[in-house]
C-alpha cells in the first residue's frame, strides 16, 4: 500500500489513499446515472400525461341550426297541366320537419305549400321552383331553394288521323273528319293537298273536286291548336285516283291538219287535245278522244279564214264550222276571238276551249241552244261568238248538255 504524504511531508489526518479515491469516483458516477434515469422517466411520463394534454382535439361545439345533408329535388314534366313533386331532402337531425313553398319567378304562389304542385295557366312560360324549410326544436331553421325550371306548353297528340269521305269524281264534294286529339276544345284548320302539294285556297273542311284533280290523289291535313298547348297536325291517307264525272263509255278518234293556216300547228294540236281531255268538257260525259296520225272519226282542221266557205255554202269566212266529218276552226277566230268575247272580258284561251267544244259538239250531234236566262251561264252550244243574249260567257258544256 502506497502512502501519500501530507503537505508537510509527514503522515497526517488528511491523507487519502488510492483506494479511497477510487471509491469516491464510483459513487459520483452512480449519482449522475441515477439523476439521468430520473430525468428520462419524467420526460416519458410528461409526454403522455403532462402539459401536452392541451394539444388534444377539442370536443365539437353543440349544433345551433338544422344542417342540410342532401338537397330537395323536383321531379315531373315542366309543362302546362302537369304536376311537379318536391322531395323533402335529407337533414341533420334526421327527424327535422319540412315545409314547402312553391315560387313563380321567385315570388311565393298563394296556397302552393304542398309537396306537389299542378302547373296552371299563370305558370306558362314562367320559372317555377320550390323553397323547402327544415325545422327542429331548439335549432335554427335551414332553408334551400331548388333551381327554377321554365314551364312549357302542354303536349297535343293526335290519337287518330283524319279521314276523307265522299265520292272521288270531278264535281263531287269530299269531307274531312277532324281526327281525334289528346284533349278537347282544340281549334282546327284544314288544308287540302293534291299529290302532296297544297291546293290553292282549299282550306275548308269540305272540298269540291276540281278538273285539275282528275287523275291525281287528294289528302287533307288537319292542324290542331289550343292555348298553352303545342300546335300539331295530322294528315289523312291519300285517296285513290280522282275520276271523271263518268267512266269512259265511248272512244272517238280524230286527226289534226291545217288548211292554209300559218298559225302553229303544234300549239293548235296541243291545246285542242287539252280541251278534249278536260274534265269540264265532253270527256265528262264519258267520251274519250284519241288523236291518230290520219283519218279517225273526224278531222280537226285549222283553216285560213278565206278557205272555210270551201267546205260548205253554209260556212262563212267569219266564223268556224262543222261539215260532215270535218270540224273546221277559223284561224282568225282562233287567234283573235270575237268582239263579243272580248267585251265579256274572257281570255283567248277560254275562247279556244269554247270554239273547239262547240264545233265538236255539232259532230256529236248537238244542235244550237239558247240562253236559259239573264245572268246564267251560256250553254256551250249557244252561238257565243255572235252574242250572249244576256248570259255569261261559258267555254264548257253544261251538265244538261253532256
Amino acid at each position: 500500500m502506497t502512502t501519500v504524504l501530507g503537505t508537510d511531508g509527514e503522515p497526517g489526518t488528511d491523507a487519502v489513499t488510492t483506494h479511497d479515491r477510487a471509491t469516491s469516483r464510483r459513487g459520483a458516477v452512480r449519482s449522475v446515472v441515477a439523476t439521468l434515469l430520473l430525468a428520462l422517466v419524467a420526460t416519458v411520463l410528461g409526454a403522455t400525461s403532462g402539459p401536452a394534454l392541451a394539444d388534444e382535439v377539442p370536443e365539437p361545439p353543440a349544433a345551433t341550426a338544422v344542417v342540410p345533408v342532401e338537397p330537395p329535388v323536383v321531379t315531373g314534366t315542366s309543362r302546362y297541366g302537369s304536376t311537379l313533386t318536391a322531395s323533402p331532402g335529407t337533414w341533420s337531425p334526421t327527424d327535422a320537419s319540412v315545409a314547402y313553398q312553391w315560387l313563380r319567378d321567385g315570388a311565393p304562389i298563394g296556397g302552393a305549400t304542398a309537396a306537389t304542385y299542378r302547373l296552371g295557366a299563370a305558370d306558362h312560360a314562367r320559372a317555377v321552383s320550390v323553397r323547402v324549410t327544415a325545422s327542429s326544436p331548439e335549432l335554427d331553421d335551414a332553408v334551400t331553394t331548388t333551381a327554377p325550371t321554365t314551364v312549357g306548353p302542354a303536349l297535343l297528340v293526335s290519337r287518330a288521323r283524319p279521314v276523307v269521305s265522299g265520292t272521288r269524281r270531278y264535281g263531287k264534294t269530299l269531307t274531312a273528319s277532324a281526327g281525334r286529339w289528346s284533349t278537347g276544345g282544340v281549334t282546327l284548320r284544314y288544308r287540302w293537298y293534291r299529290d302532296r302539294k297544297p291546293v290553292a285556297g282549299a282550306t275548308r273542311r269540305t272540298y269540291t273536286i276540281k278538273p285539275g284533280d282528275v287523275g291525281h290523289r287528294l289528302a287533307v291535313r288537319v292542324t290542331a291548336s289550343k292555348r298553352y298547348h303545342q300546335t300539331r297536325w295530322a294528315a289523312s291517307l291519300s285517296t285513290g285516283l280522282v275520276k271523271h264525272r263518268r267512266d269512259v263509255r265511248r272512244t272517238i278518234t280524230y286527226s289534226v291538219r291545217r288548211n292554209g293556216s300559218k298559225a302553229s300547228l303544234s300549239t293548235f294540236r296541243t291545246q285542242a287535245a287539252q280541251t278534249l281531255a278536260d274534265a269540264r268538257g265532253w270527256r265528262g260525259g264519258g267520251i274519250r278522244f284519241k288523236e291518230v296520225s290520219k283519218g279517225g272519226s273526224f278531222t280537226l282542221v285549222l283553216a285560213k279564214a278565206s278557205r272555210v266557205p270551201s267546205y260548205s255554202s253554209g260556212c262563212s269566212s267569219t266564223y268556224s264550222c262543222r261539215v260532215g266529218r270535218n270540224v273546221i276552226i277559223n284561224e282568225t277566230r282562233w287567234n283573235k276571238g270575237t268582239s263579243v268575247w272580248s267585251k265579256a272580258r274572257r281570255s283567248i284561251r277560254d275562247y279556244r276551249h269554247m270554239v273547239v267544244n262547240h264545233e265538236v259538239g255539232h259532230f256529236l250531234g248537238k244542235g244550237h241552244a239558247r240562253c236559259p236566262g239573264k245572268g246564267k251561264a251560256a250553254p256551250v252550244m249557244q252561238q257565243q261568238s255572235k252574242g250572249l243574249q244576256g248570259c255569261k260567257a261559258n267555254p264548257w258544256p253544261k251538265t244538261g248538255e253532256l
